[in-house]
């Protein structure tokens, strides 16, 4: 297997792209019917994972190429401890974003993807009090 090239994004690059995720993920919540639960909460994984990497970039460190927030969430936990008040969500998001989207047999309640809307919002709210300089614009 070919070796990926290093990330070159700056901690900007990845919360503008957090960013996007988040709004693409607000604006089928709100105008779409029926409510792409699945799709919504993937968007939402895709937001707190780039958050979560652009805070490692911001703490001296280069985000791995992995998708579990958990693991995101410990590695940046070296750098700031408080970052474990998150570890929770991280896993919750983790564990209803991925099957939901690609396994037809699963779906995801109206319930839960708010859930991991309201989950991926507070993680960039924390993350928005413990390193403002990531979100200055």
């Amino acid at each position: 297997m070919a070796e990926r090239p290093k990330q070159t994004n700056t901690p900007e690059d990845w919360r503008i792209l957090a960013e996007r995720d988040l709004s693409v993920a607000d604006h089928l919540a709100v105008t779409m019917r029926p409510i792409p639960s699945e799709i919504i909460a993937f968007h939402c994984q895709q937001a707190a994972e780039k958050y979560l990497k652009g805070a490692l970039e911001f703490l001296g460190e280069e985000p791995p190429y992995i998708h579990d927030l958990a693991q995101l969430c410990k590695l940046a936990e070296k750098h700031r401890p408080s970052l474990v008040s998150i570890s929770t969500l991280c896993s919750i998001i983790t564990q209803f974003s991925g099957q939901p989207r690609y396994d037809r047999g699963v779906s995801l309640s109206d319930d839960d993807m708010n859930l991991v809307l309201s989950h991926t919002k507070t993680i960039k709210d924390f993350l928005q009090k413990e390193i403002p300089e990531l979100f200055k614009e």
